[in-house]
């Protein structure tokens, strides 16, 4: 239904009229009341001419094009199948080709520039019926590629335009260039791009799971019969939300192979458990269990997302750089890689607005908080500077290095934190936030920016700002937090999430079984 508001309230009504419909739709209390079946709506239709069965009219690259309409996507696979169709049409025309692709850019194929026009009739043929355009760097286009005039000599980009739900899934960025080898052109990467691999780590837990739940209580009461439990703890150690799932992993999945194409392999780290929904055989995802990256497996099982993070670059096979993620966290919009790091190999950091003061600890402070005071005392101790600011919760990116740097610095800050088995006010967040001001000092990090947005489900305001993201859909990174929704209806807090997640991601991904 989160459909229907979108199609119409987004695109046409002013913000105040908006906020009023979703209070309506939601309930004015907040999250109490599924979005209703029977709120009128008028969708936003567009004819357009050329339409058939399985295509949809959509804003491609500037202009309204018809684009193809797929039941499942993956971004990586998009560019693969456009190089292919290029490629395929090339060799069958028999035009001579060169691969020009350079690291980390769009696939480049170079032909002498007397076959260009016969390039584009080749493409043309091959992609009879199809939503396939081509894009002049000169600036002419996009055109459908069966329909293309004489074009100027100059590379040209080739791609299919593919949609689910009105939203435009594969654009020219998705596109293989064909270039005209007139002349020496550009060989070599420009000193700025990313070339080296990008991988991705989740940590995951599915705190429905009845057996890990069990667990989880035993530990729990060991703790406390061994007097840890009133003192050691805060009320947010262990709370449910914490561990409350609404296939948060499944979508960020799916923002993943949507809008950052360039990831190398994932890696998702669990305590055994896996979703069913997962294709374990998709080559490019990786389960790794906590025992395969703990230093003591002795300490586990752990319910603790401090410990967890503090031994990610134990990972086997982890790429130097990677981001790490937690489910909860999803890209919004097609990310590059220099968002996260530089050609050089350094790492970007995003500090957030919230600062945590210089007072004493208090029992009633959030982990997150003590944390920062146990970091800020370490770099203080190692750089005598110091620090207050917090970090977004945003995709964090790393370096194996540097995370085994502070593992090799502060061996025994470490051990205390993977060895207690519930968030504590003596852990330190490592991969969260430690590593980027160790990073800063060490000379690994730089400040970064990006477009980030908040939201934490359990509040009021959580309705508004969902509708805001889709209808603005400009954020990089967004966050769906969940920080203390006792006493709301989890079921209608699930329908909410899950309203939103399948109209911001409306099809399977590569990561998931085929239905």
């Amino acid at each position: 239904m989160i459909a229907e508001v979108r199609g119409w309230a987004a695109r046409t009504l002013p913000r105040p009229m908006v906020r009023t419909l979703f209070n309506l739709a939601y309930g004015r209390t907040g999250m109490q009341r599924g979005l209703k079946k029977a709120v009128d709506h008028t969708r936003l239709r567009v004819q357009h001419t050329g339409l058939t069965e399985g295509e949809a009219a959509v804003s491609v690259a500037g202009g309204l094009l018809p684009a193809r309409s797929v039941p499942r996507f993956s971004a990586a696979q998009a560019i693969v199948d456009n190089r292919a169709l290029v490629a395929g049409a090339l060799e069958a025309a028999g035009i001579a080709f060169r691969d020009e692709t350079l690291p980390g850019g769009a696939p480049t194929l170079g032909i002498a520039p007397e076959r260009l026009q016969q390039a584009v009739e080749a493409v043309a043929q091959a992609a009879e019926g199809r939503a396939v355009y081509l894009l002049s760097s000169a600036g002419d286009g996009p055109h459908p590629v069966a329909d293309a005039k004489p074009v100027p000599d100059a590379p040209l980009t080739f791609f299919e335009a593919l949609e689910a739900g009105g939203l435009v899934l594969a654009d020219q960025r998705h596109g293989c260039v064909v270039s005209p080898a007139a002349g020496p052109g550009r060989s070599l990467p420009w000193y700025s791009d990313v070339t080296f691999p990008i991988d991705a780590v989740y940590t995951w837990v599915d705190g429905t799971d009845p057996a890990w739940a069990a667990r989880k209580a035993e530990a729990w009461r060991q703790a406390v019969a061994a007097g840890a439990g009133g003192s050691r703890y805060s009320e947010y150690s262990a709370n449910d939300a914490r561990f409350r799932s609404h296939d948060e992993l499944r979508f960020s999945l799916r923002s993943l192979d949507y809008f950052a194409p360039w990831i190398n392999h994932v890696y998702l780290v669990t305590a055994g458990q896996i979703p069913d929904w997962l294709d374990r055989d998709n080559p490019r995802i990786t389960l790794v269990h906590h025992r395969e990256i703990f230093a003591d497996p002795g300490v586990l099982p752990t319910f603790n997302s401090h410990a967890i993070e503090a031994q990610l670059h134990r990972i086997r096979g982890l790429s130097e750089h990677f981001l790490y993620l937690n489910d909860d966290v999803f890209f919004g919009r097609h990310v590059d890689p220099e968002l996260f790091f530089l050609g050089n190999g350094l790492t970007r950091m995003y500090l957030s607005s919230k600062t945590v003061d210089f007072g004493p600890d208090n029992p009633a402070d959030l982990p997150v908080d003590s944390a920062v005071r146990r970091n800020r005392a370490l770099l203080e101790q190692a750089f005598g500077r110091t620090i207050a600011y917090k970090f977004q919760h945003v995709a964090h990116p790393e370096r194996v290095s540097t995370l085994a740097g502070i593992e090799r610095q502060f061996p025994e800050q470490i051990r205390a934190t993977t060895s207690a088995k519930f968030r504590t006010p003596e852990d330190i967040s490592v991969a969260s936030a430690l590593a980027h001001y160790y990073g800063y000092l060490s000379g690994t990090t730089v400040p970064g920016r990006l477009s980030y947005r908040y939201c934490d489900i359990s509040q009021p305001s959580a309705q508004g700002k969902l509708l805001r993201l889709l209808r603005d859909r400009n954020a990089d990174v967004f966050c769906l937090n969940e920080v203390d929704s006792s006493g709301l209806d989890p079921e209608d807090l699930d329908r909410m999430v899950q309203d939103f997640l399948t109209e911001y991601f409306p099809v399977p991904s590569s990561f998931e079984v085929q239905a």
